[in-house]
């Protein structure tokens, strides 16, 4: 082919045509993910490759160019995923679906569903509509914005379940809207500070969402790998929850027209297997239980507590001995061996020394410290989980999510006319919980409200623990997970006190109106680029 025209081709599909570093632009994520997977094979270069082997095939051009007509398109597509499993065959490695990635919206979802998908991290980016941001007082339809299961909707609690969810989004929407004015007097400031009347916004939908149901419907957004969509799907179609198994359909039929050949596993034969195997393996451990666990006592929690259940005994000489491996040719045991023989003090100095310089929060410690590893026991309002359980490097069990252990009645609440109000709709939610749990208890879980105390786990290595901490600590954290990331902290200085200089941008601080500074500072960049933010 001429020079010139293969360099008016390039240019339509990578974003240089020369440079050693450029992105692929214009091609179906099908085209792309097979590209990359031949040229981890092929001694040429991508732009080459794509020359040689995928602009000349017939199916790839036809699906490049007639890319404006969208049955054509699906057509074409269809025979480019036939071309991927053609190149492709004989590859046998899983990380080629990681090669193809795709941005799904699911709307109109509970909150409670969200969590079945965001709890697979790996390979998932998920971003849920924000609780402590926008309202969610809006009907759709004459109604409040809750999901009704049919189960529920179908039985004698029907009436209960439908009255309990009403009542908690009528007085969370009388809450969130009327409480602002109190607001302003426990917080004066400048009411012509649009960061101010922003900053009360916000803290009111803090204050107000421990009232919103898991029932309550939120938009997600989602971009993953194929992989991580195939691992999801295999999940979700396996969840006692029916609206999850329903969206779960809906999503691989979604798919199916995006990035078919990387999702069809989790729906062949060997998907089937694998949901097989997990229900098998969790009848048995149920009936299991059943031999030890006779009946369960529930006591009411008075306040959030974390508890350090495990600990790493060697942690500093094991986090020196890695800065030792890396910075020598020392076996690691030998580096080990030398960290061991080191006095109380030189501990201290090497572990100072592997953070010195380091300036502020968004300046990660160093690897070395993933050797160490804490599990905590956290015990708070489902709120906190919901934030907490977004980190990705972390090992997370949980529970049924519950309303039976009490709730959470901030101090501003408690302040105000509100305060009865906000008890009897969190009773309210308490009892329904409990008389559909009897019948139904996956489905009660749809009448846990934010505020609820629930227990979950963490395992985490001491890298993720400072980066947890440190974030979630930060002025604009809300005040229950602030709490929570000071706690682990503290637990974690408790066993090893040379740490404190580690978690060093731990925010032990309490703030009253917690985004007042970072929206000044978003309202001034904003003033300079002259664009408007805080819209409604």
């Amino acid at each position: 082919m001429d020079p010139k025209k293969e360099e008016q081709i390039l240019r339509q599909y990578f974003t240089n045509t020369k440079d050693d570093v450029f992105c692929l632009i214009n091609l179906p994520e099908v085209i792309k993910g097979t590209l990359f997977s031949r040229y981890s094979r092929s001694a040429k270069p991508l732009r080459r490759l794509f020359l040689d082997e995928f602009y000349q095939e017939k199916v790839v051009n036809e699906v490049i160019q007639n890319n404006k007509n969208f049955s054509q398109t699906a057509l074409n597509l269809q025979k480019a995923h036939d071309f991927y499993e053609r190149i492709l065959v004989g590859y046998g490695d899983d990380s080629v679906a990681e090669l193809g990635g795709v941005h799904l919206a699911v709307e109109n979802i509970s909150v409670l569903a969200t969590k079945s998908i965001e709890e697979h991290r790996i390979g998932l980016s998920p971003l849920e509509k924000s609780s402590r941001y926008v309202y969610f007082d809006q009907k759709i339809n004459g109604d409040f914005p809750f999901f009704k299961p049919k189960k529920i909707l179908d039985s004698r609690f029907a009436h209960l379940y439908l009255k309990t969810n009403r009542f908690l989004f009528q007085t969370y929407s009388q809450i969130v809207r009327q409480i602002q004015p109190y607001l302003k007097e426990i917080y004066p400031g400048d009411e012509k500070d649009l960061a101010y009347k922003f900053s009360i916004r916000a803290k009111a939908c803090d204050l107000a969402r421990g009232l919103l149901p898991l029932s309550t419907l939120t938009n997600l957004g989602i971009y993953a790998n194929g992989r991580a969509f195939e691992y999801l799907l295999i999940h979700l179609l396996n969840d006692p929850l029916d609206e999850i198994r329903e969206k779960g359909l809906k999503i691989n039929e979604e798919l199916n027209k995006v990035i078919p050949s990387f999702i069809k596993r989790a729906t062949n034969e060997r998907g089937e297997n694998y949901r097989k195997y997990l229900q098998i393996s969790q009848r048995k451990i149920e009936q299991q239980l059943m031999k030890f666990l006779k009946k369960e006592e529930v006591s009411l929690v008075k306040k959030p507590k974390v508890s350090l259940v495990d600990f790493e005994k060697q942690a500093e000489e094991k986090i020196i001995a890695a800065l030792i491996f890396e910075n020598s040719h020392l076996s690691l045991k030998e580096s080990f061996a030398l960290a061991k023989k080191m006095e109380k003090k030189e501990k201290e100095i090497f572990l100072t020394m592997a953070v010195f310089g380091r300036e502020n929060r968004h300046q990660k410690i160093r690897r070395a410290f993933e050797m160490a590893y804490f599990t905590f026991e956290v015990l708070a309002d489902w709120g906190v989980y919901k934030d907490l359980m977004r980190h990705r490097i972390l090992t997370r069990h949980r529970q049924l999510f519950t309303n039976e252990l009490g709730y959470f009645v901030p101090e501003e609440i408690k302040k105000t006319p509100f305060s009865k109000a906000y008890q009897q709709a969190a009773d309210m939610a308490v009892d329904g919980y409990k008389k559909i749990k009897k019948a139904f208890p996956i489905e009660a879980q749809y009448l846990v409200i934010h505020a609820a105390y629930n227990r979950f786990a963490i395992k985490l290595n001491l890298r993720e623990a400072a980066h947890l901490c440190e974030l979630r600590s930060s002025p604009q954290g809300h005040p229950s997970y602030r709490e929570i990331a000071q706690k682990i902290a503290q637990e974690i200085i408790k066993k090893y006190p040379a740490m404190k200089k580690i978690l060093k941008f731990v925010d032990y601080q309490k703030y009253h109106l917690e985004r007042l500074t970072a929206f000044q500072k978003i309202l001034k960049k904003a003033k300079e680029l002259n664009i408007e933010v805080f819209k409604e």
